[in-house]
């Protein structure tokens, strides 16, 4: 049984608080509001006495000559349909819905249609400043644009009670009694919805009213506290609290913001975007104090806040057939102890750039989520059966045969090379286990080179030239025999491994005295060579 109340006199929010006190279960419908009166009857007596509780409650509210309305029905639809075409009080026995709404004009289905929609589209937002009307003929003559004698255009809410009005269609037992199929048919979903709510059936479960509670907790301190000791226990005491709170609401914790201010009078605050949802106490302790631990606040704290951004939570069920998955609470606490420990941007997956950069990639954060392990194992398999249908190699083709394989160097080694006619002819490298001496024979230059277009890119050039010269001036100085400068330190990572934006090289093939084949790189904005991998 639902109870329908509305009170266009009296604003919305005080008829909202007079559902809540016969019940929690409830749902707002714009004006209207939809209450679940079922048990209620233990408390307020037959439906006819729970009708005049809540108009008597209602009537409390209305200011002088206006009457609220209110409907009991077995049906969310035809206690609503009451509440908004019949004044005062009506109470309908089950089964009788179909008869009570016949009298009823169409219009209130459009007009119950009008209030579901506000309801829906109807956000919290503030309401703004009227800006002057301005007529819309200005700068413009009505004779030319047609506007003095163009009729109003129709709402599109109205369309669909148009035709029913040329049908002859007036109320909603005329409607009811049409075949439903042909209304289908000529007027879509819309027009078979509308007359299943002349018919009194709901189109849909009622939704209950659930309080916007904020999962938020503070804590002023007595005295400032330092270091990440102490303040893990404060973390401890707002933590318990909220983790019982989402395990009661059947929540679990999407963002984790912790704000502390300090007695500077700054206020750091931190947000972590959990990869699933949590609400262990313990584990959003440690994820909290490992984030503070890079970031440390640079003065006492006085005040501890924590606010937790809430999601619906996630059950796991695991098959029998299939691994387990390590806890996301797990993985989450170890990556953020190795973030801790390495640093931002250095704990991830690396991920192939879109680029024809050589070793150019990127780290992205790691996924935990159950579908993308089901995914990977998905196109796994997919890509097992695709091998299935390839053709082996023929054994006796050339590409059995070959037996060579470059394998290149994470870092590439700076070396010393000797040029001749633009050919190398011989590699001078200190690192040990690397043959040095004349170059038997060497295939290439292959040059690639990209980028080269951006401002960024052009002002890490003029920024490693200006190196190039400074390092040649020193390795001069210093009575360097080889025409190869050295780089910095600091340039080596820079250099080949892909990390820059801009690339502009020459690969060579280099075969040695003791038959060693190795990969050499020239860097050609600085001249710099590098041994980047050899071949097997």
């Amino acid at each position: 049984m639902f109870a329908a109340l509305y009170a266009p006199a009296v604003p919305t929010a005080a008829v909202i608080d007079v559902g809540r006190a016969f019940t929690p279960r409830f749902e707002q419908l714009g004006s209207v509001i939809l209450l679940d009166a079922s048990g209620l009857s233990r408390l307020f007596g037959s439906a006819q006495e729970l009708g005049e509780h809540l108009r008597d409650a209602l009537s409390k509210l209305s200011p002088g000559d206006s009457l609220p309305r209110v409907a009991i029905a077995s049906t969310q639809a035809a206690a609503a349909l009451l509440a908004l075409g019949s004044p005062g009080l009506t109470v309908v026995m089950p089964g009788k819905e179909a008869i009570a709404l016949a009298p009823l004009g169409v219009g209130v289905l459009d007009h119950f249609e009008r209030v579901a929609d506000s309801a829906r589209s109807a956000p919290s937002a503030q309401p703004q400043a009227a800006s002057p009307a301005r007529p819309s003929h200005v700068g413009k003559h009505p004779r030319v644009t047609h506007e003095a004698s163009r009729p109003r255009p129709r709402a599109p809410a109205s369309r669909l009670l148009e035709i029913f009005t040329k049908w002859g269609i007036r109320t909603l037992g005329a409607l009811s009694e049409l075949p439903g199929p042909e209304i289908h048919e000529r007027c879509g979903e819309r027009g078979a919805l509308w007359q299943s709510l002349a018919r009194g059936v709901d189109a849909r479960p009622m939704v209950p009213w659930v309080d916007d509670i904020p999962f938020e907790a503070a804590l002023e301190l007595e005295w400032p506290i330092e270091g990440l000791e102490p303040l893990s226990f404060v973390l401890a005491r707002l933590l318990e609290p909220l983790a019982d709170r989402l395990e009661r609401a059947d929540r679990g914790a999407a963002v984790l913001y912790t704000s502390l201010r300090l007695t500077s009078r700054s206020v750091l605050t931190r947000a972590l975007q959990l990869p699933a949802p949590m609400r262990d106490p313990k584990t959003l302790r440690t994820l909290i104090l490992l984030d503070l631990e890079s970031h440390p606040p640079d003065a006492p704290i006085d005040i501890v806040r924590i606010y937790i951004e809430p999601t619906p939570a996630k059950v796991l069920q695991w098959t029998l057939l299939e691994r387990a998955q390590p806890a996301v609470e797990q993985v989450s606490t170890l990556v953020a102890r190795l973030t801790a420990l390495m640093g931002e941007g250095h704990v991830g997956s690396p991920v192939l750039v879109d680029t024809w950069k050589p070793g150019a990639f990127e780290i992205s954060d790691f996924r935990s989520q159950i579908s993308d392990f089901r995914s990977q194992i998905s196109d796994v398999r997919s890509q097992i059966s695709d091998l299935s249908t390839i053709q082996p190699i023929n054994q006796q083709s050339e590409i059995s045969h070959l037996r060579s394989a470059l394998r290149r160097f994470r870092f590439p080694i700076p070396t010393r090379v000797t040029v001749s006619e633009g050919r190398p002819v011989r590699v001078q490298t200190d690192r040990q286990g690397f043959t040095s001496g004349a170059i038997v024979q060497a295939a290439g230059p292959w040059r690639t080179s990209g980028n080269w277009w951006s401002a960024s890119a052009r002002e890490q050039s003029s920024e490693l030239r200006r190196d190039h010269h400074a390092v040649a001036a020193s390795g001069r100085e210093g009575g360097w025999d080889t025409p190869g400068p050295r780089m910095k330190a600091g340039q080596q990572a820079n250099g080949p491994t892909g990390q820059q934006d801009a690339w502009d090289r020459d690969e060579w093939d280099v075969a040695m005295n003791d038959g060693t084949i190795y990969r050499l790189v020239v860097e050609r904005a600085v001249g710099q060579w590098f041994v980047e991998g050899v071949i097997d």
